[in-house]
């Protein structure tokens, strides 16, 4: 660990968590961090989050912590770094276009207290229209008692009112959002999922596709209402749909590449098609269908519970 970084360290405050409205978080459980630290050099930032040992939704296997938690706490930093740190008001409305993450799954371990973990995040790419930010990158590492644990990078368009809801709705307008599709979900097992609720896919006639099934009363995916379906909601169904489709409902995530093109609609079908990268074992392509339209796709790879052990899967790349 450089020298820079152990000064940020060292008033880095895990006390209390930064207000939830800069992390766009109804729930003050929801909000993982805690505290920011600006670095020596420009653009770049050292922020304090933890993370609980028993989350309620992300849920770590063997003793280690979930890896989806590296995607929500990145989510949070770029929202909160745009919002304390470049002007961005809190009425502009966030359009992320791609986040990436890679897990170091055998630093991961979950200890005798929360994890304090040290975000240190480099931003670029910050574009302007006269004095506002419309979009910035972010390329961000995690530590843990100076283990590095992962890392990550996104990047988001900041829209005002009137521009999300041109790019949102187009020429017509909001409308009303009516039912979410019906759907069986599967059977938690064999997601490797804890609780029935937390499934968000079911079955579908055709192999390899997988029907996203949102559940708008679940307390993470749906902390506070939204009028499509949530990035880390696609992020789960991504794995839970890769879990079913490669047979290792019990395989971490190692790292996940996304990319979103079109919202989805929550109140029409969506579908997960899932296909194996060849001579890869754990590694899947995703896409996100609706009406026969790409909306998102994504890369992942997974490693099972004899991958950690044997030291392979734990430092792929996206």
């Amino acid at each position: 660990m450089s020298t820079s970084v152990e000064a940020d360290l060292s008033v880095l405050s895990f006390e209390s968590t930064v207000p939830r409205r800069y992390v766009h978080r109804q729930s003050v459980s929801e909000v993982f961090l805690t505290d920011c630290v600006t670095g020596p050099e420009p653009d770049r930032f050292v922020l304090g989050a933890q993370w609980p040992r028993l989350h309620g939704f992300y849920r770590g296997r063997a003793g280690r912590y979930d890896p989806m938690l590296l995607a929500e706490t990145l989510r949070q930093s770029v929202i909160y770094l745009a919002h304390t740190r470049y002007r961005v008001s809190l009425g502009q409305r966030f359009v992320m276009q791609t986040i990436e993450i890679t897990a170091e799954l055998d630093q991961l371990e979950i200890g005798a207290g929360a994890a304090e973990v040290a975000v240190t995040v480099v931003v670029s790419n910050v574009r302007r229209r006269g004095s506002h930010v419309t979009g910035l990158s972010a390329a961000l590492t995690f530590e843990v008692a100076g283990r590095r644990v992962g890392s990550g990078h996104g990047r988001a368009s900041v829209l005002t009112p009137v521009e999300y809801d041109t790019a949102r709705w187009g020429e017509s307008g909001p409308r009303a959002i009516g039912s979410v599709p019906d759907g069986v979900p599967l059977d938690a097992a064999a997601v490797g999922m804890v609780a029935d609720g937390d499934v968000v896919i079911g079955a579908t006639a055709r192999r390899g596709r997988w029907q996203v099934l949102p559940d708008l009363s679940h307390p993470v995916l749906f902390d506070h209402p939204s009028d499509h379906l949530p990035g880390m909601l696609m992020f789960e169904a991504a794995r839970q749909a890769s879990r079913a489709e490669l047979g290792l409902p019990d395989a971490d995530l190692v790292s996940m590449s996304v990319q979103f093109q079109r919202f989805v609609e929550l109140d029409r079908r969506a579908e997960v098609v899932v296909s194996c990268v060849d001579d890869e074992p754990g590694r899947a392509h995703v896409v996100f269908e609706q009406h026969g339209t790409s909306m998102a796709s994504a890369t992942l790879t997974l490693a099972s519970a004899v991958d950690v052990r044997s030291g392979r899967g734990t430092r792929s790349g996206v």
